[in-house]
């Protein structure tokens, strides 16, 4: 068995594999470019597995970002379409694909990594923890609170593309657990049929993308709306985009409203789904709640090398035990000391305990992120703690109050 990049004139195998595993959800653009991306990648890298007779038996796209974790922007490594032969499975294929991009990470400095998964316990054994979600609305427009302007609208034009990915890539830097790739970014942007921004004073505070959906009635008058992303400066650039989609009752049936922000149904009315999942006879959904990316550290003192400031200043200086279980990157299971003073996490040596924390790695990463706190860590015996009274000592030092939110798919 050989682990390698897949060349050029291997596209064919690599197409099949890729396909097959994904029948349903394969782009055609993705098989479409997939030859010139392995003769000048622009994506990723693809990375294959092959058999001892030179065969495909499995693959996966190795990509680089930039991720904004707790306010430091830091290079991530993500894989995208894990793909096995379909007369290979159950071979530990792509655990060990798996292994090797994170090992390739770790050895050239990218200490934290991410992925979207199609089995959230398949990868939640190999360490990566939950980290972002994404909520989805879907009110009718006449329940969308219309603010009576939306005369800074416009659609955007091909001028306007390199002033929204800057606009984007300054969100980026503002927003933890949010990404930024040049590829990734320009397609996941311009790709969908319709982008909107909002400009004032000659400046873009916000855009939104959006496609039309056919719905099951008997006339082709009625589709839903499915706002893909939504992002803005203030809420004044916000109420103009809420009274935009407000305005749009003659022919659509539903706004679906991809989000990560957990109170949007604020901006409406009546917040029901429409889904007609009720419980208890009456009470109505009024939103979905999806996974989104998964996230990893690979390296445990790297990233604390790097992520060496508190959530909030320690209330008191105190010596972190950090006892650090990683099953599948045994290099990765360590013990490491954490000196907190004031605002900073400083990895030391010979000192006194004073606290001792046991923790997988996918909880642990899951807790930095923000995305779980520690006090619900140790409700659900996830983790262990030696001294209660330093709990909150330590969700401010390691952990982070912000929830992570994010708009690229990869």
């Amino acid at each position: 068995m050989d682990i390698r990049f897949i060349l050029p004139e291997e596209e064919a195998q690599l197409a099949r594999n890729v396909q097959t595993s994904f029948p349903s959800k394969t782009p055609e653009a993705l098989i479409q470019h997939m030859k010139y991306e392995l003769q000048k990648p622009e994506e990723g890298r693809y990375l294959g597995c092959f058999d001892n007779y030179g065969e495909l038996i499995g693959s996966t796209l190795l990509m680089e970002f930039n991720m904004n974790i707790r306010g430091k922007m830091m290079r991530m490594g993500a894989n995208a379409y894990v793909s096995t032969n379909f007369l290979h499975k159950k071979e530990h294929i792509a655990k060990n694909l798996i292994r090797v991009t994170m090992g390739l990470c770790a050895k050239t400095g990218t200490c934290v990594g991410a992925l979207h998964p199609f089995n959230p316990a398949f990868y939640e054994k190999m360490g990566f923890g939950y980290c972002t979600e994404m909520m989805m609305y879907s009110p009718k427009p006449c329940y969308i609170r219309s603010y009576g302007n939306k005369a800074d609208l416009s659609y955007a034009t091909e001028e306007d593309r390199p002033e929204i990915l800057e606009y984007y890539r300054r969100y980026v830097k503002g927003k933890h657990g949010a990404t930024e790739h040049p590829f990734m970014d320009l397609h996941r942007i311009f790709d969908m049929p319709y982008v909107v921004i909002c400009r004032k004073g000659g400046c873009i505070t916000g855009y939104l993308t959006f496609e039309f959906i056919k719905v099951d009635h008997y006339t082709d008058m009625y589709h839903d709306l499915a706002v893909r992303e939504l992002i803005c400066d203030d809420m004044e650039t916000m109420k103009e985009f809420m009274t935009f989609l407000a305005s749009q009752v003659d022919q659509i049936d539903r706004v679906r409203i991809y989000s990560p922000e957990e109170d949007f149904q604020m901006l409406f009315s009546n917040p029901d789904s429409g889904e007609n999942r009720s419980h208890d006879g009456a009470i109505q959904e009024t939103g979905r709640k999806m996974m989104g990316y998964m996230f990893r550290i690979f390296d445990v003192k790297a990233y604390f090398m790097q992520q060496n400031h508190c959530d909030k200043p320690a209330r008191r200086p105190f010596v972190l035990e950090l006892v650090v279980e990683d099953d599948f990157m045994l290099d990765n299971s360590r013990t490491l000391l954490l000196y907190i003073h004031d605002d900073m996490v400083l990895i030391t040596k010979d000192r006194e305990v004073d606290v001792t924390l046991k923790t997988s790695i996918a909880d642990l990463s899951s807790l930095v992120m923000g995305a779980i706190s520690l006090k619900s860590f140790l409700w659900a015996g996830r983790m262990e703690c030696s001294d209660d009274s330093f709990q909150e000592d330590i969700q401010r030092a390691i952990g982070w109050s912000e929830k992570p939110k994010n708009y690229t798919y990869f």
